[in-house]
């Protein structure tokens, strides 16, 4: 997010920022006498010059540019709402700053060239940590490796995705428009989708509320955790496919460990984005959904109920850690047009079906002659396709109690998992089944030979 000098009216980052950014990284690695010799110190009547001086920051190319954050879900009257409201903002996209670090006299100058070197290295490392606002949403860190710490954790991706779309989405005139790319906030946003998901079932709404402002923040306060990625931009389209890492860092590791947990759930029941509810096909010639994967020798979760309900008991055991005691709560889903969070709750079923037939993403070698196929949607959005009583609405058709409709997400998550190439799997995950009309698509499912493996 920019700084604007007050002469030049240019974006700018001020000294004072880089060196606090700088020396706050400093004190977690080095010891405080070296900090002192070449950073300074003013305390009482103690204070001793710096070494090395830090000069204002400025762009060496264009980088203002009109951005949008649009949170999903709201809090209202101690309930979460699905409301979508984009808010415009400016930020700095990729820009690239000229840096200055100069000796503070002749004699320092002198001396030796090391000073300078270490204090560079400190700057460095606290800039690919995070500098400036919203660092908690993956904004402000410097391209390159984050240094490795043991308050951080992170996974390799890959992103089959029917595109994100910032302050430049497509029109519903032409959806051909709209320039795509791929948004470190929607990662955070689905951690927090999930985290909500499954706190509401454990905790009381004032109990939630206090736990999602320590974990994620709030206007004003900075949360424990962090939230980045390193991304690499995709080489095709149609579906767009993105590769990188995520980060996650906290110095509270009840924190850490309750997001790992949290991202391997939102790898397992859904996406990431939009379209994340659905896998990714095509749909009267469009493409929707999206398929992600995080690469990690004990991940995804192979086809065993066992092993399911094991991770579930894990996943509550991070809560607890975090936060004691667990109780048990029902939430609503809401209704059409009255959209409330999702909860993983006794009305929520996860169910596991085979789809032995169904080819990975990056196996498809035509996307428009063979994305509206079987084999590519998978066995359980055949199924929820094939039945007006359960696909979403459009023009008139379809089931908005279980499909969803414009404006209106569906209460039915699809997700492909690949653990094998001796099975490939779907998890359905169906919220408030209490519904009779969503109960019904529970009972189909059953029928296809699916396990239940939650609620």
């Amino acid at each position: 997010l920019p700084v604007l000098h007050p002469v030049f009216g240019i974006p700018y980052i001020p000294a004072s920022t880089l060196k606090g950014a700088a020396k706050a990284w400093a004190k977690k690695h080095q010891p405080s006498e070296r900090i002192n010799e070449l950073l300074g110190i003013l305390d009482g009547k103690l204070a001793k010059a710096a070494k090395i001086e830090f000069l204002d920051a400025f762009p060496i190319k264009p980088c203002l540019s009109l951005d949008v954050a649009t949170p999903q879900w709201t809090w209202q009257n101690n309930k979460v709402m699905y409301q979508p409201v984009p808010h415009p903002l400016l930020s700095l996209e990729q820009p690239q700053f000229l840096i200055g670090l100069r000796p503070t006299s002749k004699e320092v100058a002198d001396e030796t060239n090391k000073d300078l070197q270490d204090v560079k290295t400190w700057l460095e490392n606290a800039l690919k940590s995070g500098i400036g606002s919203r660092v908690s949403s993956g904004y402000g860190h410097a391209l390159g490796a984050i240094p490795n710490s043991n308050t951080r954790k992170f996974y390799d991706f890959t992103l089959w995705t029917q595109g994100m779309y910032g302050s430049n989405p497509p029109s519903r005139e032409n959806r051909y428009q709209g320039t795509p790319e791929f948004r470190p906030s929607a990662v955070r946003g689905i951690l927090r989708y999930w985290f909500r998901a499954v706190a509401f079932g454990l905790y009381d709404t004032a109990t939630c509320q206090n736990l999602e402002e320590k974990l994620f923040g709030k206007l004003g306060q900075q949360g424990k955790l962090s939230v980045s990625t390193k991304i690499n931009s995709s080489n095709q389209q149609n579906p767009y496919v993105y590769t990188g890492k995520i980060y996650l860092e906290s110095p509270d590791i009840h924190c850490l460990n309750l997001a790992e947990k949290l991202l391997f759930l939102a790898s397992h029941l859904g996406g990431v984005g939009r379209g994340s509810r659905r896998t990714l096909h095509l749909l009267n010639g469009r493409m929707r959904g999206c398929h992600w994967e995080l690469i990690s020798k004990e991940l995804p979760l192979v086809y065993d109920s066992e092993k399911w309900r094991k991770f579930f008991t894990e996943l509550n055991q991070a809560f607890k850690a975090v936060q004691a005691p667990l109780g048990s709560y029902a939430v609503s889903p809401g209704r059409p047009k009255a959209r409330q969070q999702d909860v993983l709750d006794k009305n929520a079923q996860v169910w596991l079906l085979k789809s032995p037939s169904q080819i990975h993403p990056h196996k498809v070698k035509n996307w428009q002659t063979e994305g509206d196929s079987s084999n590519v949607r998978g066995t359980a959005l055949d199924l929820l396709y094939s039945d007006i009583r359960f696909k979403g609405q459009s023009q008139g058709q379809g089931n908005p109690n279980v499909g969803g409709a414009l404006e209106t997400p569906s209460f039915v998550w699809i997700k492909s998992i690949f653990a094998d190439s001796n099975c490939t799997y779907q998890v359905v995950t169906i919220f408030g089944t209490d519904h009779p009309e969503r109960q019904a698509f529970a009972i189909e499912l059953k029928k296809q030979g699916a396990i239940l493996v939650f609620g």
